[in-house]
């Protein structure tokens, strides 16, 4: 939670303003000239999602990851959370989609179901606002996830792109293009071994930590 010893939410709601995005009831990403002034909150789920192809209505999460933090100086990590996914459609797949996330049936064996990795990230999260890299996609398959599983939408009604507040920091004489691994590596952030959705949530979580301490907004926080 916040507390005196923590900057003021004007200067983390200006810190933050350039990624907010507000959300539909069910969740879906209003476009920009729908913006509602929905309220951040104290904390931040920051989320990375891994999918089986790009449409939400065809397509599947089959990796889910997920680091809470409180808003606030450093945006100090409270806990974190990640797994496969077992996908029931396997066969409407994208080849390219599976080499990414690493899929293998062997893999995949003990994946959890939609329905019970869904409900540990709402366990994890639930009122926080969302946070994530490039965070469209992501968005879209948490909000039809929420659907297919008839969860009423568990989050706030406010997201955060944390790379467009990398776009309004950082020059192109320090990034030559905003992808995350890019970013990450260029603020000197390690990788977390093995390509999953919870170490690309943790490395957006690190970009963002490294983000607040340039803005002056520092503090202890950090991923593991």
């Amino acid at each position: 939670m916040i507390s005196g010893t923590l900057p003021g939410m004007e200067a983390l709601e200006a810190f933050l303003q350039p990624g907010r995005r507000a959300l539909a009831a069910d969740g879906t990403l209003l476009p920009r000239g729908e913006q509602h002034a929905g309220l951040l909150g104290g904390a931040l789920l920051v989320v990375d999602l891994e999918m089986s192809g790009p449409h939400p209505r065809e397509h599947e999460v089959i990796d889910i990851g997920g680091v809470l933090a409180d808003v606030g100086a450093g945006f100090p990590e409270q806990g974190s959370w990640g797994a496969r996914v077992r996908p029931l459609h396997i066969g409407t797949a994208q080849t390219g989609a599976l080499k990414v996330a690493g899929y293998s049936a062997r893999k995949w064996r003990d994946a959890a179901p939609l329905e019970e990795a869904f409900a540990r990230v709402v366990e994890l999260g639930q009122g926080a606002a969302l946070a994530g890299w490039g965070i469209t996609s992501d968005m879209a398959f948490l909000a039809e996830t929420a659907r297919r599983t008839e969860t009423p939408w568990p989050f706030a009604d406010v997201a955060l792109d944390v790379q467009l507040i990398a776009r309004k920091l950082l020059g192109r004489n320090e990034v030559d293009r905003f992808n995350l691994g890019h970013v990450a590596d260029r603020l000197g952030i390690g990788r977390l071994g093995e390509h999953t959705a919870l170490a690309d949530a943790y490395a957006t979580y690190d970009v963002l930590v490294k983000l607040a301490e340039r803005a002056g907004l520092g503090g202890n926080g950090g991923g593991p």
